[in-house]
Formats: structure tokens, C-alpha cells, sequence
């Protein structure tokens, strides 16, 4: 290859340094050769920022998702997965520290009648509601889950005294007899709550829950708009 002949081109041969007329070089000018490597230069930035774009957007519907997982789309609650975690930690840290926690199962009393009368949209409003008094009523440490339909779990952990989820059982139960609301009128609710306490180092997440299961269920055999605790032997009482 010979020396640039002027400002705006330089000299290019083929193999062995020939052009196709022999010993004559090839002329190429710096106007054919810019463009060419400006256009590659803006089509690898273009594609770099798609794929930054496009990896954005993928996080995002990650995020999304795992948020969709993790939260009850109408009341924005814990779900099912996100309790059944979290009881079992708690179950762990109570082993560890010698703390006791509780489980509070919760059921709207007469929820099939709303949804009947009223239609789902004040069923969906009595269900939000009842979230919120719950969220209220509680600890920003504990856990309430939506598990479902109009039954709510509330997860206490790191109780000195276990007692104290009566306690909580007979607030919530106050507070969620207050009417909820709707299309300007008030739709009386109550709740059923079963409560199952665990001493340091007791039961499994499986078994509270069944435990917290039937006390509620008694609860509503026993009238509705009451809470009780779960007691060895009451699912053969």
C-alpha cells in the first residue's frame, strides 16, 4: 500500500500490493469510505439500545410477576405462598428465641349472601375493606393474607404471652362488625376468627393452620361473630 495522495483519498492495492491495471494503484476516496463506517457505527449504537431497552422491559415483567405472586390482586394482601414462608420462619426464630406466635383465622360470616343480594362488586368492596380494618388492627410485624374467597389469615409472631392473640382475635372481631359501605348503604358484616397459639418449639405450619382452620369453624357453629381457640381434641369435640 502507497502513501495518501492528497487530503481526501489514499492509495489501496490488491494482493502484493497490485491493482487490477498492474502496478497502477487503486484510488478510493475517503467520501465512498466514512459513510459506510458511520452507518455500522449507528446501526451497532441502535442495537445496543434495543437490547438495553429490551432487557428493561424483561426486569420489569419479572418484577410484575413476582409482585403478581406475591400480593392478592384485590386486596393487596400477602398470598398463600408469601404466609406459608413467612410462618415458617417465624416458626424457626420462635425455636431460637423462646417466643411463642399465633395464627388468626378469619372468615366472613354470611359472604355467600352478599355476593347473592348484592353482586360481586360489593362483594369485592366488603373484601377490600375488611383488608384494610384488618391491616389496621394489627402490627406492622405481622403478616395478614388474603388465602382466598373471604377467608384471611393473620400471622402474629414474637408474642411474650400468647394470650395476647385473644386479645387481637376479640379487636378484630369488633372491629370488623362495623357495616362496610356501598352505593349508599351500609352492608352488615362479621367474621369468625380462629386463633391457634404455638409455645416455643411446637407444631409445624401445616398443622397451625389446620388448627387455626378448625377453631374458626366452631366459632361459626357456635354463632357467627365470635372468635375461638383451638384446643387439643376440639376437632373430635
Amino acid at each position: 500500500m502507497r502513501g495518501i495522495q492528497g487530503p481526501l483519498s489514499y492509495n489501496v492495492a490488491r494482493s502484493r500490493g497490485r491493482g487490477r491495471d498492474g502496478d497502477k494503484p487503486v484510488s478510493i476516496g475517503l467520501a465512498h469510505v466514512l459513510p459506510s463506517q458511520f452507518i455500522w457505527l449507528a446501526v451497532t449504537l441502535a442495537l445496543l439500545a434495543w437490547i438495553i431497552v429490551l432487557r428493561r422491559r424483561i426486569r420489569e415483567s419479572e418484577e410484575r410477576f413476582r409482585h403478581m405472586a406475591q400480593h392478592d390482586a384485590l386486596t393487596g394482601l400477602a398470598t398463600r405462598l408469601v404466609l406459608n414462608d413467612r410462618l415458617t420462619v417465624a416458626l424457626e426464630a420462635a425455636k431460637r428465641h423462646h417466643n411463642g406466635l399465633a395464627l388468626l383465622m378469619l372468615d366472613i360470616d354470611r359472604f355467600k349472601s352478599i355476593n347473592d343480594t348484592r353482586g360481586h362488586h360489593a362483594g369485592d368492596d366488603v373484601l377490600r375493606v375488611t383488608a384494610e380494618r384488618i391491616l389496621q388492627a394489627v402490627r406492622k410485624s405481622d403478616t395478614v393474607a388474603r388465602m382466598g374467597g373471604d377467608e384471611f389469615v393473620v400471622l402474629l409472631p414474637d408474642l411474650i404471652d400468647p394470650r395476647a392473640a385473644e386479645n387481637v382475635a376479640a379487636k378484630l372481631v369488633a372491629m370488623l362488625s362495623a357495616p362496610v359501605p356501598f352505593a349508599g348503604r351500609e352492608l352488615p358484616v362479621s367474621v369468625s376468627i380462629g386463633v391457634c397459639t404455638a409455645a416455643p418449639g411446637e407444631l409445624d405450619p401445616e398443622v397451625m393452620l389446620r388448627n387455626a382452620d378448625a377453631a374458626m369453624y366452631r366459632a361459626k357453629a357456635k354463632g357467627k361473630n365470635c372468635f375461638e381457640v383451638f384446643f387439643i381434641g376440639m376437632v373430635e369435640a
